[in-house]
């Protein structure tokens, strides 16, 4: 396994990397895979801040895992590419496209007014599906954040994740809170923010 930086050529492959975790409920009730795939874009590039906070871990050439973070001052365009996707979106489309703008737009400034730009770098994407590899993409994310002076990594996650590993790998809970914005079946939905000291 190989940690490499991650470009923005490698946002569709960490699309496809992160379907079975976001993309299959986007794509569900006829929206289709496709529709699915762009979510997954939407999610990476909400949290996609260019270098130098942006690696990959591959196997034999496929990324099988990917961490992004940036400091909470930079504008990232995520939204702006959203804009350009709009028009290629049936109405059912857009409403949860716009759902999922409306929960990320809620729920960052809940995170940042936690954090500190000069010393809190803001961890915004991460996923592995190797067991190991997401230690490892945290640790190199970590060493990077040291040696640039910040002193601690904020995280949200929700009930979709396995938000379980932070507290596992030396992440704090800060606060959690019910997520209101998002549409689900399940009444007991939560954000979860997480703070990782060093």
């Amino acid at each position: 396994m190989i940690i490499e930086r991650f470009t923005e050529e490698d946002i569709r492959e960490a699309a496809h990397l992160s379907y079975p975790v976001w993309g299959e409920g986007h794509a569900a009730n006829g929206q289709g895979e496709e529709f699915g795939l762009l979510m997954c874009e939407y999610i990476i590039r909400y949290g996609w801040y260019g270098a130098p906070f942006a690696f990959k871990i591959t196997d034999e050439g496929k990324m099988v895992g990917c961490i992004l973070a940036g400091n909470i001052e930079q504008d990232n365009g995520y939204n702006e590419w959203l804009d350009t996707m709009m028009p290629t979106f049936n109405e059912q489309q857009r409403d949860e496209a716009l759902a999922l703008r409306d929960y990320f737009g809620k729920t960052s400034p809940k995170v940042y007014r936690h954090m500190r730009a000069d010393k809190d770098l803001y961890l915004s994407f991460f996923i592995s599906a190797v067991q190991g590899c997401g230690k490892r993409l945290l640790a190199e994310i970590v060493a990077l954040a040291k040696s640039e002076g910040y002193e601690s990594l904020y995280l949200w996650t929700d009930s979709s994740c396995n938000h379980g590993y932070y507290a596992h790998h030396g992440f704090e809970m800060v606060t959690e809170f019910k997520s209101d914005e998002w549409k689900t079946d399940s009444d007991d939905y939560l954000t979860y923010i997480y703070r990782k000291s060093f």
